[in-house]
């Protein structure tokens, strides 16, 4: 019995180990192709930025990138030619980088190149470097071409891009090291020069710092990693490499700097050990470089039993492309909206500026012309008051016409008042004495003519100045909004504003002048020339307002009748002359000025121009604004360029448009490499799942898939249907949940055997026992050992299956992560709780479930 039961569990414990396994494989595959898809989005977002780079965006926008900053001889050259593997760039003393170089490396699949080459796509366009040899001889010459010959330092970069199947998806710029002294003819300010490039180049928040510090030094001490922590105090965007880490002192390592005890970063460092001017004397290949590498921290006392990737230049590869790929991701959707609100900007500045000048003498005539008519149209519309959406005209005042009808409906206001009297000021005894001055000629019982001439004229002389005045404020309103439009319409043209404002004020006051000699006409008039056709007034009645019936005239018997009837004579047509002119003064200053300045300004203007050729000559902008609207035209040219290599890619659009729609929220997509891969157990019963104990922090154990294949889903089919029969009965529902519950411990709502006092059944022996018994089998070695080998093959075997040609790096650190997936707490819970599951019995008999083989045919039910 006691052989059959161990058998048993170590049966279940393979089959299930298996099973587990071939979920792992299936992460893998799904990890490899979501894997295949990061390479290929990490290509794309860094090849989008390098584009953006190449239109000139970076003039204007500050775009993700990896800074390498280090002194004098900290080994960055040889640090970045591990980086790529291939031995390119110049060597020799003093300061031998004098211009930055911009590496853009891409991987390109074996199938597509076979080859790696370079190419200057800037400075040697079209030309491809298969002979790295001439790719480091190009740069010298490139670099003696902007600096001259002697050492001094241009911050002009050079862009060179190498593509190969074995280059990393990666941009840098390497910058001239840190110099204290300056060397030979160096120029005597070599560390300002090169301290305020460094500076220039890493201040910018979007700049990735990969600060390269010699490991054996005081990196307290180093003006590399000083200038970072100044640059970026919390080090949330600095990256540390230690080079020189294999001639450090003997005794000494450099466990405490890689674990940022003495200056932490972010994202922390790593150590490297590149080639010594020893290995490039000896022409020592960099690939061999690098295998060299590999085995100095595989077999070092110390750095061997390090855990955890910090070691490596392969390492530091991986890890920077990581880094630029989740930066350059992140920064996407902040730099769409800050172009967009850019362009829009430009946009609107540029619709003010209105559109460039020409320069042929004919065009200028046209486009004059045009500001004319727009003028003249627009002048007319501020007067009559029609609506135009035009910015020009929102001038935030009401219509020239309707100030002018307020002038209008004002004019003799203080005459219509009922008690008005223009002879109020005069003395009965005045009067007796202008008649008896004219009354030698009269007939007796009648008033002389010329006493009611005498009295009238200088009452209606009085008329005159608000009819003047009401020509001139017209004409201020005309003027007024002429200057307005003016100034707004040709804002940029000020000599022309100027020619125009003359000509539209001679229009003006020609028409003016015109509307002045009829108002002083019309007034002349009435003064000179006594007639009315009132009934009224021939009738010998009292003057009333317009619509009042007339009634008989009533005279005042007080006083001189003959001073009462001259009185009331001249009242009563001093008044019907105010009604006259109250009506014709504004008609004729709105038909000579109003009216004729619509309809002769544009004629006039035309004219005027064709007979100025100063108009012609003054047709130029200031250099200022010529420069402004070339540089916004570059500007937007730029922007708008930008947008359309963004929007080119669907997928980044649709991302870019997500996070927007999140009110510029950032929020990370998940990472499927991250997810954590269960085996599925019983879903639809009663059974309380326990919680999964917290992850390990180097625990690589991945999480469940969104999607399963097929296959997998297959698999992880059979034993949640075998559960969901075995959990129909209640006997077995209220076993599996005792289970579940630590021992001792009853389920909610119930006592416990060991909380009442009562002994345990012989079942819950037996599955406490088995629960015991299965945790012990797998915590043996050789199970262990077999687990961890089969885990790594089959994530190492998914790897080579899917990614043909995967370097040896990417194959061992899937192996690797397969082993620990497959030896994880989670991977021995899963199993340790199906192979219990499957050797435990029931308090009580439960229904039969229909016949069925048990898992894989190995077992067979119970009750069968």
């Amino acid at each position: 019995m006691n052989v059959l039961y161990k058998n048993n569990i170590y049966i279940c414990s393979q089959i299930y180990l298996i099973k587990y396994l071939n979920n792992i494989f299936f992460y893998l595959l799904n990890l490899m192709n979501s894997s295949q898809g990061l390479l290929e989005n990490l290509r794309k977002v860094i090849s989008l930025v390098d584009q953006l780079r190449d239109i000139g965006l970076n003039d204007y926008i500050k775009l993700p990138r990896i800074v390498v900053l280090g002194i004098q001889s900290a080994g960055k050259s040889s640090l970045l030619e591990q980086i790529v593997g291939i031995d390119f760039l110049p060597r020799g003393s003093g300061v031998v980088t004098r211009r930055p170089l911009e590496l853009r490396l891409q991987n390109v699949p074996k199938t597509t190149q076979t080859e790696t080459t370079g190419e200057f796509i800037h400075e040697i366009k079209g030309k491809k470097f298969t002979n790295f040899a001439e790719v480091k001889q190009q740069i010298i010459a490139l670099t003696d071409k902007v600096c001259g010959n002697s050492k001094n330092i241009v911050d002009q970069p050079i862009i060179l891009q190498i593509q190969g199947p074995n280059c990393p998806d990666l941009t840098l710029v390497d910058l001239p090291g840190i110099t204290r002294i300056a060397v030979g003819d160096q120029p005597k300010n070599i560390e300002e020069i090169t301290t305020s490039m460094a500076k220039r180049y890493c201040e910018d928040p979007s700049t990735i710092i990969l600060c390269a510090v010699a490991a054996n030094a005081d990196m307290t001490t180093s003006d590399a990693l000083l200038m970072a922590k100044r640059l970026d105090p919390n080090g949330d965007r600095t990256i540390g490499v230690l080079t020189k880490i294999d001639i450090m002192d003997q005794g000494t390592d450099a466990l405490s700097m890689l674990k940022g005890k003495e200056v932490p970063l972010k994202y922390g460092y790593v150590g490297v050990k590149l080639r010594s001017q020893q290995d490039i004397n000896d022409n020592t290949s960099v690939a061999d470089a690098i295998k060299k590498e590999k085995n100095y921290f595989a077999n070092h006392p110390v750095y061997s039993s390090i855990p955890g990737e910090i070691f490596g230049s392969q390492v530091l590869t991986k890890k920077l492309t990581m880094i630029l790929y989740k930066h350059i991701r992140s920064f996407l959707p902040q730099l769409m909206s800050e172009i967009n609100g850019r362009v829009r900007k430009i946009e609107k500045r540029l619709n003010d500026m209105g559109p460039g000048l020409p320069y042929e003498d004919s065009d200028k005539l046209h486009y004059i012309w045009q500001l004319i008519h727009e003028f003249s149209v627009r002048y007319k519309n501020s007067i009559s008051g029609s609506y135009e959406k035009s910015k020009l005209n929102n001038l935030s005042l009401p219509p020239a016409g309707a100030k002018i009808r307020i002038q209008f409906q004002e004019l003799y206001d203080d005459y219509l008042d009922p008690n008005f009297k223009c002879l109020k000021k005069r003395k009965d005894e005045d009067i007796i004495q202008v008649i008896q001055k004219y009354q030698a000629q009269a007939i007796p019982g009648f008033l002389p003519v010329d006493a009611f001439y005498a009295l009238l004229d200088p009452e209606l002389k009085k008329l005159s100045s608000p009819a003047v005045q009401c020509v001139d404020e017209t004409y201020a309103i005309l003027e007024e909004y002429a200057h307005k439009i003016l100034e707004a319409q040709l804002k940029q043209l000020p000599a022309i504003q100027q020619l125009l404002k003359e000509q539209v004020l001679n229009v003006l006051q020609d028409c003016k002048k015109r509307a002045l000699d009829s108002v002083n006409e019309s007034l002349e008039a009435e003064l000179n020339y006594i007639f009315t056709n009132d009934s009224n007034y021939l009738a010998g009645k009292q003057y009333t307002k317009f619509g009042d019936q007339a009634k008989d005239n009533q005279q005042n018997n007080k006083g001189d009748p003959m001073v009462n009837e001259l009185k009331n004579k001249i009242e009563h047509f001093f008044k019907l002359v105010v009604r006259t002119i109250r009506d014709n003064i504004p008609k004729l200053i709105g038909y000579f000025l109003v009216k004729g300045v619509q309809t002769q300004m544009l004629l006039q203007l035309q004219q005027n121009l064709m007979k100025n050729p100063q108009f012609l000559k003054e047709l130029s902008e200031p250099p200022q604004v010529v420069e402004e609207r070339k540089k916004l035209n570059r500007e937007v040219e730029t922007f708008k360029n930008a947008q359309k290599l963004i929007k080119r890619d669907p997928d980044l659009s649709e991302y870019i448009l997500k996070v927007a729609e999140e009110e510029g929220v950032q929020i990370e997509k998940p990472d499927k490499s991250k997810a954590t891969i269960k085996p599925k157990i019983q879903e639809k019963t009663d059974v309380p799942q326990e919680q999964e104990p917290p992850k390990k922090p180097n625990d690589p154990t991945p999480t469940k898939l969104n999607q399963q294949p097929q296959q997998d889903q297959k698999v992880t089919q059979q034993p949640q249907q075998q559960q969901q029969q075995q959990g129909q009965g209640s006997g077995r529902t209220q076993q599996n949940t005792q289970v579940n519950q630590p021992l001792g411990k009853a389920p909610q709502g119930q006592q416990g055997p060991l909380q009442t006092g009562q002994k345990q059944t012989l079942t819950q022996q037996y599955n406490s026992q088995v629960d015991k018994s299965v945790a012990s089998a797998l915590q043996n070695d050789q199970v262990k050992a077999q687990m961890g080998a089969a885990g790594g093959a089959a994530a190492k075997a998914a790897l080579a299956n899917q990614v043909p040609g995967a370097p040896d790096w990417a194959l061992n650190a899937a192996e690797k992560a397969g082993q620990q997936a497959a030896t994880s707490d989670a991977a021995n819970k899963a199993i340790q709780e199906q192979v219990s599951q499957q050797l435990k019995v029931d308090d009580q008999p439960v229904q039969k479930p229909p016949a069925k083989k048990g898992l894989f045919g190995f077992i067979q039910n119970k009750d069968q």
